[in-house]
């Protein structure tokens, strides 16, 4: 109604692996309405997601992007467009587009697919992973080797299918099954589709850099690429021999390599350029190269914009990226003793990331400390901690400033204490605009040592579910700050915390000794749960994922990923909210 501008983002999604694209219609208000129109001239399109942006405010329907198939002259979807859109309903999102889960639909798109398109096995294919983790165990497996060997007596000498066919009997445990047929594959046709599939896949099994790097070679030797294939696989070589160099110190050959990509990547000669910078070695020649990456940045090639991102969206990671690369740079010139690039460097730093990286944030106000800029450096500082975004060296050059500026630290611990009550108030608001307000899902769950435990037992308790696996990099690194959490909370009556164990790629006792072994080595004593598909239930796209229910059973706060350290002072602030007796959901 009151928006100047309005851009429509189409975002077309296509068949045959081809990356999507986003397409930005500029709209016209005619009256009320505001217009825009395109025309569908791309065959591989099978579905369309829409949305709106005006400047900073997107309307997507509310985390539900408006979306449509692809129809062909018949009046069906074409083929794959049912398959596409029960693999976004099943993920709830596709790129940055949300959509809503919806396990019923995901079934109706795949029954649809195979009823007009027979001879399209992916929706097979998706149709027993589906299986695989929703009902986790030896019976789905013998019904669905019982289908798969079927269908593979049908489609054997498929050369396109074999890979996954071969993935299919693996991931049922058929291991010697899955390699037999990638081994006939390659013998049947050593240049198809299976044998380039397994060759990739040995590519990025190996963990030595330098290997990899070779096998890589031979691959694109062995297979031509073409096109943008064949420019991404030549820029992942070219990463690969520079992580090999960096492994073996060798950074002018890294340097070589980097310099040898088709499409330069800025933010890679970062990692070159802080691997000496970070040690305080070679100085001259990584700032060199610090600033080689500021450079690309700070002019990106339209060229190398993923396509399905927006122009602004595509710019803010630019910005983001340009940030962190100028804090090296900045760095470097800071142990080089050239000041005053330095805080220009930082400063710009600083901006271009929000003031949202606490390590960058201390590194300019000790370059205020360093140079004499002592009321600079504590209003920064100040700013830093009211705002979260702070750590402990933040604190020590603040109050080298105050000294500096008082003659001694009497009142800093105040001033300090009422910076960090701002942020603590900051923090509240922020985690009350992002309430979620919506019923948990009751489940009743095996814990570690067999006895059910019953969500809706648990009415009058904050209780946190927080879904992980043993192979989850992320849900490892976070578990020592859970433990924290656990520790301080343990003895709280209104507290739960529970790990649900999910996603595994072992079931049964195996799963329950991995997890009761995880458990012992890194000796955690919070409580875990063993998931039986509520973790589909709950709509997790990734893990980990947390959810906060107050003593209604009510989510009321939902977090994704790790959130590094913060996490502690989150979950504490969101504990204290949701055990405040004036604290309601829309159960009350």
């Amino acid at each position: 109604r009151d928006a100047k501008e309005i851009t429509a983002e189409l975002l077309l999604a296509k068949s045959s692996g081809d990356m999507p694209q986003l397409l930005e219609l500029p709209m016209k208000k005619d009256g009320g309405l505001w217009k825009a129109s395109f025309k569908l001239a791309d065959e591989k399109t099978r579905m369309l997601l829409l949305r709106f942006t005006s400047g900073e405010e997107k309307d997507d329907n509310g985390d539900k992007s408006w979306e449509t198939m692809v129809y062909g002259a018949n009046g069906n979807a074409l083929e794959g467009a049912h398959l596409m859109r029960a693999s976004m309903l099943r993920s709830g999102s596709y790129i940055d587009f949300k959509l809503t889960k919806d396990a019923e639909a995901v079934q109706k798109e795949l029954a649809m697919e195979k009823e007009l398109y027979p001879l399209n096995l992916e929706a097979v294919f998706m149709q027993w992973s589906l299986m695989l983790r929703e009902s986790p165990g030896d019976e789905t497996k013998a019904k669905i080797r019982n289908e798969l060997d079927a269908l593979y007596l049908k489609n054997s000498t498929k050369d396109d299918l074999l890979s996954q066919f071969a993935s299919m009997y693996q991931q049922i445990g058929m291991k010697d099954k899955a390699d037999e047929i990638r081994k006939g594959a390659i013998a049947a046709n050593p240049k198809g589709k299976a044998a380039e599939g397994v060759r990739l896949s040995e590519v990025y099994a190996e963990r030595d850099a330098a290997k990899r790097a070779v096998l890589m070679e031979k691959f694109l030797g062995d297979f031509p690429q073409e096109g943008m294939n064949k420019e991404n696989y030549e820029n992942t070589l070219a990463s690969f021999r520079m992580t090999a160099s960096m492994a073996s110190k060798n950074y002018d050959e890294a340097f070589a390599a980097l310099e040898s990509m088709p499409k330069k990547n800025g933010n890679m000669y970062n990692s070159l350029a802080w691997a000496l910078i970070e040690k305080g070695e070679q100085l001259e020649k990584a700032v060199s190269w610090a600033k080689r990456g500021v450079d690309l940045l700070k002019n990106p090639d339209p060229s190398t914009k993923p396509g399905y991102l927006s122009a602004r969206q595509w710019k803010k990671s630019n910005d983001m990226t340009l940030g962190m690369i100028l804090d090296t740079y900045a760095f470097g010139l800071f142990q080089l003793n050239k000041m005053q690039e330095a805080e220009a460097a930082y400063e710009e730093a600083v901006t271009l990331t929000s003031g949202a990286q606490a390590d960058v944030n201390q590194r300019l106000v000790e370059c205020y400390v360093k140079n004499g800029k002592y009321d600079k450096a504590m209003a920064t500082a100040a700013d830093f901690i009211q705002k979260g975004k702070s750590n402990d060296k933040i604190l020590e050059a603040y109050k080298a400033a105050y000294v500096k500026v008082k003659g001694s630290d009497k009142g800093f611990d105040t001033a300090v204490a009422q910076a960090k009550e701002t942020a603590k108030g900051d923090l509240k608001k922020d985690l009350a605009k992002g309430r979620v307000n919506k019923p948990a899902v009751d489940f009743a769950l095996k814990n570690l040592e067999g006895k059910i435990v019953k969500l809706s037992d648990l009415r009058g308790k904050v209780v946190v579910i927080d879904f992980w696996a043993t192979w989850c990099g992320p849900c490892k690194a976070s578990f020592p700050y859970l433990q924290q959490v656990y520790n301080k909370y343990k003895d709280n009556p209104k507290v739960v915390i529970l790990a649900v164990n999910t996603w595994e790629n072992v079931s049964g006792k195996e799963k329950e000794d991995l997890v009761k072994k995880f458990m012992a080595d890194n000796k955690y004593t919070f409580p875990v749960l063993y998931d039986e598909g509520f973790v589909e239930k709950y709509g997790v796209d990734g893990i980990p994922t947390k959810f906060v229910i107050d003593k209604n059973g009510m989510i009321q706060f939902k977090t994704i990923g790790f959130t590094g350290e913060k996490m502690v002072e989150e979950m504490i602030m969101q504990f204290e909210m949701l055990l405040d007796d004036n604290f309601y959901s829309s159960l009350n």
